[in-house]
């Protein structure tokens, strides 16, 4: 499961003005946000060139580095990051994630544990750790997890679908299926117009032998564009579902489809 680098927040920090770099970082910081990578990557550089040791200058880099898939930017800077400060929970944080997201879960999981011991309030860390110790092959610890990081976003206010689904996803799993549906309909509150939700939901009722509703979600869940569920697996859930209610021609017709975005183009 991947997260976009933009989602991850931005972290306050204590380094202050007096850094001569510290304009230089501020700058790169509103680029990115901004979506502007190139520009924020000229400005981050320029900041680091001017302050070595600016961690939040380190740790904007490498969430620039992660962003372009330049794992091996990231960690260099997380590790300086650490070096010059250990208790530096943000920078822990990306440690963790820089190792998940290149795959490597026996180096993120004590990244991550680490990052929680120094701010066990982190909802983050919270959902990140139960990500990677469920693909470990731990599912309970894991969604004790999700149930803390849910629960430090919904007393924050903070609470977002994207934390619900982790653990609705893995209740499901875990044949847990009322609980799963309590979790998807929070989610579904939270954001109406995700195809991820209307996608595990469409799982859910078709699991619960609600094959019609299956379908109406599914074919919300194809009209809409936020999300990363691939149209592919909800055409799939779709001919499924159409085949349990006996509507035999929608199956075909989203058969069909899928058989032609498999076959490539005729050459001219």
């Amino acid at each position: 499961m991947k997260f976009c680098i933009f989602v991850l927040g931005l972290a306050l920090y204590a380094a202050g003005p007096s850094s001569p770099g510290y304009a230089a970082y501020e700058k790169a910081n509103q680029l990115f946000v901004a979506k502007k990578l190139p520009e924020a990557v000229a400005a981050v550089d320029e900041a680091l060139r001017l302050d070595p040791k600016l961690i939040p200058a380190l740790t904007l880099k490498a969430k620039l580095g992660m962003a372009a898939g330049q794992f091996d930017v990231a960690r260099q800077c997380l590790e300086r990051a650490l070096t010059l400060d250990p208790h530096a929970q943000y920078a822990q944080f990306l440690y963790g994630l820089e190792a998940y997201l290149g795959n490597d879960l026996s180096a993120a999981l004590p990244r991550f544990r680490k990052a929680r011991e120094l701010n066990p309030q982190d909802p983050r860390t919270a959902l990140y750790l139960g990500l990677t110790v469920e693909s470990l092959g731990k599912p309970e610890e894991a969604l004790a997890l999700y149930r803390d990081a849910v629960r430090l976003e919904r007393s924050a206010g903070t609470l977002d679908a994207a934390t619900l689904l982790p653990g609705a996803k893995l209740l499901f799993l875990l044949g847990r299926l009322k609980e799963s549906g309590k979790w998807l309909h929070e989610a579904g509150e939270l954001s109406p117009n995700s195809r991820d939700v209307h996608f595990e939901l469409a799982r859910l009722l078709l699991k619960e032998g609600e094959a019609s509703q299956a379908a109406a979600e599914g074919e919300k869940a194809l009209t809409l564009s936020e999300g990363v569920v691939t149209d592919d697996s909800i055409h799939y859930l779709l001919i499924r579902a159409y085949e349990q209610t006996g509507d035999k021609g929608r199956a075909e017709m989203h058969a069909e489809i899928m058989r032609a975005q498999e076959t490539p183009p005729a050459k001219k």
